[in-house]
């Protein structure tokens, strides 16, 4: 079995608004899901930006 390991890094700051919920499409692991690739696990990891998310996709075909 193949595995991918991808890091996302979001800025989710959104001054103008006051919901704070936001969604983001994430292009490069929409690529290798529709190449047939499936998400095995999802880390999130701490950051010292407040602001920043980082996520880590292990993909595996």
């Amino acid at each position: 079995m193949a595995q991918k390991v991808i890091t996302v890094n979001i800025n989710v700051y959104e001054q103008a608004t006051t919901n704070r919920h936001s969604a983001y499409e994430i292009a490069y692991v929409n690529k290798y899901l529709d190449e047939g690739w499936a998400i095995k696990d999802i880390i999130h990891s701490p950051n010292a930006a407040a602001n920043w998310v980082n996520i880590t996709f292990v993909l595996e075909k």
